[in-house]
C-alpha cells in the first residue's frame, strides 16, 4: 500500500506565522510530515489554486449527544448501539468539516474510552480523540447522568484515579450547574473548592491536564484557586443568574497562565432557540442574556490577555459536529484577527492541551491537514466544506472532482 506523497503547487497557510505561502511542497511519509526529498513519492498531486492548512482542533465536544433539539431526551432514551451510533455519525460530520481532533469534554466513560480505542484502530473514520471520559459532579450535579457523582475530596481521588486507568487523556470537572440538566443552576458554584483540589492534586498524579465547566463566577474563582488548566464556557454569572465579567478574575487566569474555551457559539445558537420556543431550564431565568454574554466575553478576556482555545461545544441543544467554522467566526467578530483565531483551533490549541506534535504542517508533526477552495487567513468561511481531509496521514475525505481523486482513493499514507 502507497505509504507516501509529495503535495506541490498549494498555498501552505503557516499558521504559526499566519501567512500564506505559495508553492511550497508538502511532503508525507508514514504518517508523518517530512522535509521532501529528491526520491520518488509513491503519489503526487498538484493543488494548484488551493490552499492547505493543518488540520483543526475542536477543544470542547461531547460526542455522545446528538446536538438535536434535545439532546438529553435523545441520550437518556438510547440504548449502548444508539449511542455509539450517535458518536459515529458525530464523528464522520467532524471530519467531513476539517476537524481532525477533538478534546471530548464528558460523556459515558466506558463507551467515550472505547470509541476513541475503535477510531485509533481504525474500525471507525473519526477525529483523534482527547478524552476525559466521566466528568467529575456534585451528586445530582449538571451531566450526572454520564458522570461520575463525587461528595468528599476522597471520592474525587477515586475518579480522577479510575479515568485514568481507563485512559483519559485529561479529568473534566463540573464546578457549577448546566443549562442542559433539570435541577442545576447556572448560577450557582456547587462543586466545593476542596474536592476540586483534590481532584486536580490526583490529576497531577497522573500526568492529567484538569479542564473545568464554570459558569458561575464563584466557580471560576474556585478552578483558578485549584489549579485548573483549562476553564470552559467561563460565564461570569452572577448569584442572581444574571451575566457580568470580572476583570480582576480574569486578570488571575491570565497571570496563572489559565486558558478559556469561551464555547460562544453554542451559546448563541441555544439562546436563539429559547427566544423561539420559550423553553428553558426552570432555574436558569437569566438563559438568554447569559448565554448571549459569552460572544462579548471572547473580546474582554481577548483586552485582558488571557489565551482564548477555540471549542464549540458541539453535542448540546443545536450545536452539530461541523460548528467549529462559526466558532472561530465569532472570534473574528469579536475583534481578533482571523491568524489569531486560527491559531486558537490549531497550533495554539495544541500547545495549550500538550498535543506537541499536531497543529502545524511541520516536519515529525502528524500529517493533518485540510485543502481549502481559499485563504483562511482572509476569511474564516474558507474552513467550511474543506476539498479534503488527511488525519495522520490517511485520506478520510475528497471531494474533489472524480478526475483529480482516482489515483488517491484509499491512499493510506
Amino acid at each position: 500500500m502507497p505509504s507516501s506523497l509529495l503535495i506541490r503547487n498549494a498555498v501552505f497557510i503557516d499558521v504559526e506565522a499566519g501567512v500564506a505561502r505559495p508553492g511550497e511542497p508538502i511532503a508525507i511519509r508514514k504518517g508523518c510530515f517530512e522535509a521532501p526529498v529528491a526520491s520518488r513519492y509513491d503519489n503526487e498531486i498538484d493543488l494548484a489554486g488551493l490552499f492547505v492548512c493543518p488540520g483543526l482542533i475542536d477543544a470542547h465536544v461531547h460526542l455522545f449527544l446528538d446536538g438535536g433539539a434535545a439532546p438529553l431526551e435523545t441520550f437518556l432514551a438510547a440504548d449502548e448501539t444508539a449511542r455509539m451510533r450517535v458518536a459515529a455519525a458525530n464523528a464522520a460530520l467532524a471530519i467531513e468539516s476539517g476537524i481532525t481532533t477533538v478534546r471530548d469534554c464528558g460523556g459515558p466513560g466506558d463507551l467515550v474510552f472505547r470509541f476513541a480505542r475503535a477510531i485509533e484502530r481504525g474500525e471507525i473514520a473519526g477525529p483523534r480523540i482527547l478524552a476525559a471520559g466521566s466528568p467529575l459532579t456534585r451528586p445530582a450535579g449538571h451531566c450526572h447522568f454520564f458522570g461520575i457523582e463525587v461528595a468528599t475530596p476522597a471520592d474525587a481521588a477515586r475518579a480522577v484515579e479510575l479515568q485514568a486507568r481507563h485512559g483519559a487523556a485529561f479529568v473534566k470537572l463540573i464546578a457549577s450547574g448546566g443549562g442542559l440538566t433539570p435541577g442545576t443552576s447556572p448560577a450557582e458554584a456547587d462543586l466545593p473548592a476542596e474536592i476540586m483540589r483534590e481532584a486536580v492534586r490526583a490529576a497531577r498524579a497522573n500526568g492529567l491536564q484538569v479542564a473545568v465547566h464554570c459558569h458561575a463566577t464563584e466557580s471560576i474563582r474556585r478552578a483558578i484557586e485549584a489549579g485548573a488548566d483549562t476553564i470552559e464556557h467561563a460565564s461570569f454569572t452572577s448569584p442572581d443568574g444574571s451575566p457580568g465579567f470580572d476583570p480582576e478574575t480574569a486578570a488571575s487566569i491570565r497571570d496563572r497562565g489559565i486558558v478559556v474555551s469561551p464555547t460562544a457559539i453554542s451559546g448563541v445558537r441555544i439562546a436563539r432557540t429559547i427566544r423561539e420556543t420559550g423553553s428553558r431550564n426552570g432555574r436558569d431565568h437569566n438563559a438568554v442574556a447569559r448565554l448571549e454574554a459569552r460572544r462579548e466575553h471572547i473580546a474582554r478576556f481577548r483586552d485582558a490577555g488571557v489565551t482564548l482555545i477555540a471549542g464549540s461545544d458541539c453535542g448540546v441543544a443545536r450545536t452539530a459536529f461541523d460548528s467549529l467554522a462559526d466558532e472561530l467566526g465569532e472570534f473574528v467578530r469579536a475583534g481578533m484577527s482571523c491568524a489569531d483565531a486560527l491559531r486558537a483551533a490549531t497550533c495554539d490549541a495544541a500547545r495549550c492541551l500538550k498535543q506537541e506534535s499536531i497543529g502545524q504542517i511541520r516536519v515529525g508533526f502528524a500529517a493533518d491537514l485540510i485543502v481549502l477552495r481559499g485563504n483562511p487567513l482572509i476569511d474564516m468561511i474558507y474552513l467550511r466544506s474543506p476539498l479534503m481531509v488527511i488525519r495522520n496521514g490517511v485520506i478520510l475525505c475528497d471531494r474533489r472532482a472524480p478526475a483529480e481523486r482516482t489515483t488517491l482513493e484509499g491512499l493510506v499514507l
